[in-house]
């Protein structure tokens, strides 16, 4: 048999090149083309990454949805083609918590205004500054008092007199019972002797009479200790009174505390009608704030709070001591008080930022991925039987990581956790629950 020799025409064009071969040339352009479908991969992952967002957390998902073919996070419905896996929450009660913020100022839980009731008299010094911590009962503040201490001088002078004559009127009554008693018993001896005759008659007068005067001096020694007794009872009240108006010039504190502002001045006149220190009732402050009326519903004592006040680093727990039931026509709010730690001393009029938090237990909480807003509304994507469905619903309270659903989702619903994407209306899926959700119910 004869074998003919290819002709340099009868070559194919990639024979013409030295030193390549036929199988080279196929692998080189198997390997373009894959580099090709590879950037086209890459280029759809760019432009639609939610695409592979929404789709399920479970390996090989993603993988399935980009290439199109079955794996283990798909499923293949009665035509053999592939179903997309959506993760999925169950509507379900729950308690949303919600954080407000409110801003005031630090006031004093009770305010206590301390005054004198000497008018006129000076301030000659002031014993305590603001900030001072006092006791019920000390001394702040020292007015004039020379008139005041020189009535007093001169009233236990009186009450010194009339204790002297008090003690002068006893040993006038023990004298005038003395001279008495003899008088009666001379009288007695002479009452025999004159019945025999050895005693003249006037002698028997005579005693009669010195008994008579004994007993007239007696009464009279026992009425000047009476006059003695009321001099000193009324030097007695008198001088109460002198201490009164001393102590009045001595300004005490009403109420332990602490010393918020000072009024008083050295050299200024006292009057009653104008205070002369204010005192923070056992040194407790508070926050005081408005809140909105949308908050007054939510917000009651004992609600816990937690106050950041300017000046101090770390933030304080407080609590919700009273909320005022009138709302302000001005503002339509409500003022609200927010007891600060015991411990805590802070500036008196300091501006405070409180983040007060409410839970409340709610029919339907979701989490907020799982509703879009629209121009007409709010919805979700819901999966019943296999299919997705579009649900129009009604929100209410939300927070930054969940919403209250007030219609429209039924308590044990699947809804889409992340809508959005490649699920649609119609649409065949597999409702997978997230791995979180997962975990916390077993």
């Amino acid at each position: 048999m004869i074998r003919r020799r290819p002709t340099r025409f009868d070559a194919s064009p990639s024979a013409g090149k030295p030193g390549v071969a036929p199988g080279a040339e196929r692998g080189r352009r198997r390997r373009a083309s894959y580099v090709a479908l590879v950037a086209l991969a890459t280029l759809v992952a760019a432009v639609c990454p939610m695409v592979v967002g929404n789709l399920s957390s479970t390996a090989g998902s993603a993988v399935a949805v980009a290439t199109g073919s079955t794996g283990p996070a798909s499923a293949l419905d009665g035509a053999g083609a592939a179903v997309m896996s959506v993760s999925v929450v169950n509507a379900s009660p729950g308690a949303l918590t919600t954080t407000s913020t409110v801003s005031g100022s630090i006031v004093a839980r009770e305010d206590v205004l301390v005054g004198t009731e000497s008018e006129g008299a000076g301030i000659r010094s002031i014993l305590v500054e603001e900030g001072d911590t006092v006791q019920e009962g000390q001394v702040l503040a020292l007015l004039t008092s020379d008139l005041d201490e020189i009535a007093l001088s001169m009233n236990d002078v009186e009450i010194e007199r009339a204790n002297a004559l008090l003690t002068q009127s006893d040993s006038a009554i023990a004298l005038a019972q003395t001279n008495l008693n003899l008088a009666r018993k001379a009288l007695a001896r002479a009452h025999p002797l004159s019945k025999s005759g050895v005693t003249p008659l006037d002698v028997l007068e005579q005693r009669e009479a010195d008994v008579l005067v004994a007993e007239a001096k007696l009464a009279t020694a026992q009425q000047a200790k009476r006059v003695a007794l009321a001099e000193r009872a009324i030097a007695l009240v008198k001088h109460r009174e002198l201490t009164t108006h001393l102590e009045r010039t001595r300004v005490r504190a009403p109420t332990a505390g602490i010393i918020v502002e000072r009024f008083a001045r050295v050299g200024d006149i006292a009057t009653g009608k104008a205070p002369l220190f204010r005192i923070a009732k056992d040194g407790l402050f508070e926050l005081e704030a408005l809140v909105p009326m949308r908050m007054v519903d939510r917000v009651g004592p004992a609600t816990a709070a937690s106050v950041s006040i300017s000046g101090i680093e770390e933030p304080l727990a407080g609590t919700v001591r009273h909320l005022s039931p009138r709302i302000e026509q001005t503002t339509r709010m409500a003022r609200v008080r927010i007891a600060l730690p015991a411990a805590a001393t802070p500036r008196l009029g300091a501006f405070a930022r409180a983040e007060i938090r409410t839970t409340e237990q709610m029919q339907i909480v979701l989490p907020l991925s799982a509703v879009q807003s629209t121009t007409d509304g709010s919805q979700v994507l819901l999966v019943a039987n296999g299919t997705v469905e579009t649900r129009a619903v009604v929100t209410g309270r939300r927070t930054a990581e969940a919403v209250q659903i007030v219609s429209g989702v039924s308590a044990g619903e699947q809804v889409i956790l992340r809508p959005g994407g490649l699920a649609r209306a119609g649409m065949r899926v597999t409702a997978v629950l997230p791995a979180a959700v997962i975990a916390s119910r077993l």
